[in-house]
């Protein structure tokens, strides 16, 4: 008997399997990346690395890693998940997809540009040539937002494409896109190594927790909402 196909979306609205070890996963992320964060504030252990490969901005890199960090700021990122959730709306004619794929992109970014204010890790010298383009950034380096919007966005898009043909195809460029991002900001000396680093740390482990709780929120709402409509029917 063949299976039934798999609607686009629905990896991304089912509840979690062990929502408690997703929340304890999380919670031991957030504590251990601010742990590090500190450490790197005092210690500027990835300095050198990073200045290693910020020289490379100077080469055919430097063009294409400013187009990539201009495209992500914050209100060109903003803009583009309210774009790409009106599109995942479109395209599962569903507003449960919608409100998981957005509001976890928004917790997860949002939460990791929160970390920043308590890190407050400063921001590495810029040349003035990359402030010249780029601009200067005025808050705290760790970790990376630009980095986190594009994993977050990456991680909600393979959940979208499970369970569909698209799977294989979305999982190698989304992450090629998250690879480029992340050498992206070390290039334009946006950020440190460790900050692109922690980023992905951070997606890696409160993703699965925040896609979950909106997961099993927006269930409830949709139970609530067909339970009122059940009775005005009767």
């Amino acid at each position: 008997m063949t299976p039934p196909p798999v609607r686009p979306g629905s990896s991304l609205v089912d509840p979690p399997v062990h929502p408690r070890r997703s929340v304890v996963v999380a919670v031991a992320t957030v504590i251990s990346l601010v742990m590090v964060g500190l450490l790197l504030r005092l210690g500027e252990f990835d300095a050198a690395g990073s200045a290693a490969v910020h020289h490379l901005r100077g080469g055919p890199l430097g063009p294409v890693a400013e187009v990539l960090y201009l495209a992500l700021k914050p209100l060109p990122a903003t803009l583009t998940m309210l774009a790409a959730t009106g599109a995942v709306a479109g395209l599962t004619r569903s507003w449960r997809p919608a409100v998981v794929f957005s509001g976890t992109i928004a917790v997860t970014w949002g939460s990791a540009e929160a970390v920043k204010l308590v890190v407050d890790r400063p921001r590495p010298g810029l040349s003035e040539a990359a402030m010249a383009t780029i601009g200067r950034a005025a808050d705290a380096s760790f970790p990376s937002g630009h980095v986190a919007f594009t994993a977050a966005l990456v991680a909600v898009c393979a959940c979208l494409a499970w369970g569909t043909r698209w799977r294989s195809v979305v999982i190698v460029l989304g992450a090629l896109l998250v690879v480029c991002m992340a050498a992206a900001v070390v290039i334009e000396g946006v950020h440190y190594l460790g900050d692109a680093a922690a980023s992905l740390v951070w997606v890696a482990g409160v993703f699965p927790a925040v896609r979950g709780g909106w997961a099993m929120a927006v269930a409830r709402m949709d139970a609530t909402l067909r339970r009122r409509r059940s009775h005005r029917v009767v």
